[in-house]
């Protein structure tokens, strides 16, 4: 079939319609937004409708009726007709593979190992220690002096990757805006805003050029809104009483900082 032809019931339901139903209601909690936006720019690159919903950890987290849809008990999520999906990647691959028309999950079976390696350089070289380092300034983590110099240099080394893939590729998985993009630039978004200050930006200037360059993209700018670069490093602040991450109780500070096997800081909670 060509692209576009076949059941139209089909398009109705993963929301390609020329009046897109809702592909679901997307739960997140609103201090962790940037988690939930990976989904959100891949609906409006494809076209579709997601309904949100904030998540209350204190009303809704013990709820036997969201346990039964959502047995982790984690945000975000998405909600749909046909089952939940959970975890932040997880529900971005889902609404960009809902399009085989589109580029968004490449243009090719190879594009596709592309973009998912992306995926989890995001989650395991990013995320994990910028959850260490950013957490403590957003409230959501007590700060741990060392670990945080940890993981400083963790976010360095993989700048360091970045740029030398956008040395020779305008984008993560080629020429073409893919979920590669949308993934890291979220997870890269609240540390351009609160942490990455002109030094720290330096010597990555490919990276940096890459990372406007999508946030100025109307996909991009209707989620995130203007983009504002840090001029200075924010400091860290108290801990939130109502402040969770997954919804667990908010971490406390940890009595000493462990190296995990390959040398980086003690990991933060588990990355939805």
């Amino acid at each position: 079939l060509a692209q576009g032809d076949g059941d139209h019931s089909h398009f109705l339901q993963c929301g390609r319609s020329r009046f897109p139903m809702a592909l679901g209601t997307l739960h997140f909690a609103d201090g962790l937004a940037y988690k939930a936006n990976k989904a959100l720019i891949a609906a409006k690159f494809n076209g579709l409708r997601i309904e949100t919903r904030i998540f209350d950890l204190a009303k809704d987290g013990n709820d036997p009726a969201f346990l039964a849809k959502n047995p982790t008990g984690k945000v975000p999520f998405l909600e749909t007709d046909r089952g939940c999906v959970f975890t932040s990647n997880a529900v971005a691959r889902y609404v960009s593979r809902c399009r085989a028309d589109t580029d968004l999950y490449g243009r090719s079976f190879d594009d596709e190992g592309q973009i998912d390696t992306w995926l989890e350089f995001s989650t395991h070289e990013l995320e994990v220690p910028l959850m260490t380092w950013i957490y403590p300034v957003m409230g959501l983590m007590e700060d741990t002096p060392v670990a945080t110099d940890m993981a400083k240099g963790d976010v360095r080394k993989a700048f360091a990757v970045l740029e030398e893939r956008l040395k020779v590729s305008t984008h993560l998985a080629g020429d073409f805006v893919s979920l590669a993009d949308i993934v890291v630039v979220c997870s890269l978004w609240e540390g351009f805003r609160r942490v990455f200050d002109p030094v720290f930006r330096k010597p990555f200037p490919k990276t940096c050029a890459w990372f406007e360059t999508c946030c100025a993209l109307p996909q991009f700018r209707s989620v995130f809104g203007e983009l504002t670069l840090c001029t200075a490093v924010a400091k860290a602040q108290p801990v939130k009483q109502s402040a969770s991450l997954t919804g667990a109780p908010a971490q406390k500070k940890a009595a000493a900082p462990k190296k995990n096997p390959a040398g980086s800081a003690a990991a933060p909670p588990p990355v939805t």
